[in-house]
């Protein structure tokens, strides 16, 4: 198992965020502090509106602070220009969505090369790729397009797009949500392995009990707020997957 370090990687304190329509202010989150550090497998768990999704987006600087501190890579988010939010998620980041948001003209290979194209990648573009798919057992179907694979399948070239431009952190949103049980469980046996073998830290927001058995830590949010913060014994662990 790859142990975390004590390198920080996000880093919350007091964070709230306030939605306003029209009149009425919805308190999404209430004050949260925490801190995810290198080599994590978390899941944020919580009922529908408790504040999960709500957080990953303002980890991946997909949404803004309403209050509090909230860094990134060492970088405090709030002070960073629209350009260098955008280019913190595209070297830095990488997203996993419930959708699976590939581009159905494009071929599985090409829907992963297409992020390295927008690094600026140009050596070894495509080799990068390849690798990227076979991580994650795809090589055989990288000429095939979105339309042409099962939605486990596809949820896995999502994954290779994500970790294809070698990020640190990688943020999944409910990437199980629509997957039947064996795909959701070679989907999650093949992240924990990419965080094992290759250090990759993982969050995600999920009610998934499935992705909750393969996670190292579980936070739980209820209203806005932190309710539990739990780090699992390995043997836990071992019993639950």
């Amino acid at each position: 198992m790859t142990a975390t370090t004590d390198e920080v990687l996000v880093k919350a304190q007091n964070v709230t965020k306030v939605y306003h329509t029209d009149e009425v202010a919805t308190h999404a989150l209430r004050g949260i502090t925490t801190e995810v550090t290198a080599g994590e497998f978390l899941a944020i768990v919580g009922p529908s509106g408790s504040g999960k999704t709500t957080l990953l987006n303002l980890i991946g600087a997909l949404d803004a602070v309403t209050d509090g501190h909230l860094e990134v890579m060492g970088h405090n988010v709030a002070r960073m220009s629209k350009r260098q939010r955008a280019d913190m998620r595209l070297n830095q980041l990488g997203f996993v969505f419930q959708a699976y948001n590939l581009f159905p003209v494009l071929t599985a290979q090409e829907n992963v090369e297409f992020v390295l194209e927008l690094q600026g990648v140009t050596d070894n573009r495509t080799e990068r790729a390849r690798e990227a798919l076979d991580q994650l057992g795809l090589l055989d179907f990288a000429d095939r397009r979105p339309t042409q694979m099962s939605g486990g399948q596809q949820q896995r070239v999502a994954v290779a797009r994500a970790i294809a431009s070698r990020p640190r952190l990688v943020l999944a949103d409910e990437p199980s949500a629509n997957l039947d049980g064996e795909n959701a469980r070679i989907l999650l046996d093949m992240m924990h392995e990419l965080n094992e073998q290759a250090g990759i830290t993982f969050v995600f927001s999920t009610h998934d009990p499935r992705v909750i058995a393969y996670a190292r830590r579980v936070i739980t949010l209820v209203d806005g707020k932190i309710d539990t913060d739990v780090v699992k014994e390995r043997e836990a662990m071992a019993e639950q997957t």
